[in-house]
């Protein structure tokens, strides 16, 4: 079980806090749900959990969603890496009301990173996440 949310784990400074936590996560039972329902389920765990905050909460989400095989269809600005990969590349992040997180759109990120000659065919979400965060640390 930890391998698949080692990522929360890393991102984590209450580790012991967090695997405590996720003990009690089923994650056998989000199987069909969407990234959004997860995502709530797992903020109404997580919401009154001292030290364990949005990436966190972001990260625990996107590893049920990666052992489900479940796409995620926007890319979720959540950290410092991210936010400052939108504003590279002049993008002005929503916000979704029913999670309270921002996000832009893959197509909007696939447009702006081809004008740097960039071309990418990805359309999952949490994967131009992470790609925006190792690309903006390139960047001077």
């Amino acid at each position: 079980m930890e391998e698949i949310f080692s990522e929360a784990i890393s991102h984590c400074r209450w580790k012991t806090v967090l695997r405590n936590t996720l003990k009690i996560i089923d994650i056998e039972k989000y199987k069909n749900n969407s990234f959004d329902e997860i995502h709530k389920e797992i903020y109404n765990i997580c919401k009154e959990i001292n030290g364990l905050g949005k990436l966190v909460i972001y990260d625990i989400t996107t590893a049920i969603c990666r052992y489900h095989n479940i796409n995620i269809d926007k890319v979720y600005i959540i950290g410092s890496g991210p936010n400052r990969a939108i504003k590279l590349l002049n993008l002005k992040a929503k916000l979704c009301n029913k999670l309270k997180i921002k996000y832009v759109t893959i197509d909007d990120v696939i447009n702006e990173l081809s004008k740097k000659n960039i071309v990418l065919n990805e359309k999952n979400g949490d994967i131009l996440e992470s790609y925006l965060c190792n690309w903006q640390k390139n960047i001077l």
